[in-house]
């Protein structure tokens, strides 16, 4: 799975992003499977069993194919849950990449870099947002940096 990239966004940026989905792409992949497959499971289960229980009025109700339904669907409800674990796996990996990057950063202060450290672990919903801040200020500090010398 490709995230989007923008073109409004900086190269810099583009790069961190390419190396994050390098190291998520297989999860991200996997985890797209599962979503998918289990949809379409559990949608299967649940409208043959619909229709097998309460609109079959002329033909006897199977046992073997209430079982194959309910189990089609059993394995559906397996894989979505297989699917929400690889998602917090998902979040925990991007996480803990953008805090190594943030603690490999030879620009930033201790001190900057602890802020960071402690908005992305704090609110891991904007980890992203707060990414782009922490790059933005590095490139900032890379440039003056360059200027200077």
């Amino acid at each position: 799975m490709n995230i989007k990239i923008n073109n409004n966004i900086p190269g810099f940026m583009q790069n961190e992003i390419e190396q994050l989905q390098l190291k998520l792409s297989p999860l991200l992949k996997k985890n797209m499977k599962y979503g998918f497959f289990s949809t379409v499971m559990i949608g299967f289960s649940i409208i043959n069993l619909f229709f097998l229980l309460f609109k079959n009025d002329s033909l006897p109700i199977s046992k073997i194919a209430l079982g194959i339904y309910a189990l089609v669907g059993a394995v559906g409800f397996a894989l979505l849950k297989e699917n929400k674990h690889n998602q917090r796996e998902i979040v925990k990996m991007s996480q803990k990449y953008m805090l190594e990057r943030i603690k490999k950063s030879n620009y930033l202060t201790d001190a900057r870099k602890n802020n960071y450290f402690k908005r992305v672990n704090e609110q891991p919903l904007t980890a992203m947002n707060v990414f782009f801040e922490f790059l933005a200020e590095e490139q900032q500090w890379k440039n003056k940096s360059s200027h200077s010398e």
